[in-house]
């Protein structure tokens, strides 16, 4: 049975040592093989792509950061005559945000995520509590970001509110008092 089986892949030229180096290989083979091959490039050229927007993100970030670091020192000096140990932890939020924006400007996407999958395959608890927390503040920020559409004024009463209204079968319209 397996005789059969190895020259039945052998006929479609599956194989890794083709049989007859003239003979043709199968027209699926080839199409398989040109399919393979457009799907890897295609994936080459979409991770190109993400690595771009991720560097162009990475720069926005970097520049963002240094501004809020920017930010927190101004506040920082305003602080530092009336609550000094405020201002020194202020003080050391803005130099840790200066050198996550350094560390963003000196670095490409791709070092980052090198970097990043380096950091998980040493220590997962660390890299999964670090997830957590990016996680976290990034709802949190979306959050803060779309609580502009949910602090809009409520909308006006109807004529009917206050009064009960039953559903389903049978429900003929407002009825008062029940």
């Amino acid at each position: 049975m397996t005789g059969s089986t190895t020259s039945t892949l052998q006929e479609y030229g599956t194989e890794q040592t083709p049989v007859d180096a003239a003979e043709p290989a199968h027209p699926l083979v080839e199409v398989g093989q040109q399919a393979a091959d457009s799907a890897g490039h295609l994936a080459g050229r979409a991770a190109d792509i993400g690595l771009t927007q991720a560097d162009r993100g990475r720069t926005m970030a970097a520049d963002g950061l240094q501004n809020v670091a920017n930010s927190i020192r101004r506040v920082s000096l305003d602080m530092s005559t009336d609550q000094p140990a405020i201002a020194n932890v202020a003080d050391a939020a803005a130099e840790q945000a200066e050198r996550v924006a350094t560390f963003l400007r000196q670095n490409d996407a791709r070092q980052i995520v090198s970097n990043v999958e380096q950091v998980a395959r040493r220590q997962p608890l660390l890299f999964l509590g670090g997830a957590l927390v990016v996680g976290v503040a990034l709802s949190r920020f979306i959050k803060a970001a779309t609580s502009d559409e949910t602090n809009a004024p409520p909308a006006q009463p109807s004529a009917s509110a206050g009064i009960y209204q039953p559903t389903g079968p049978g429900a003929a319209g407002p009825h008062e008092g029940i």
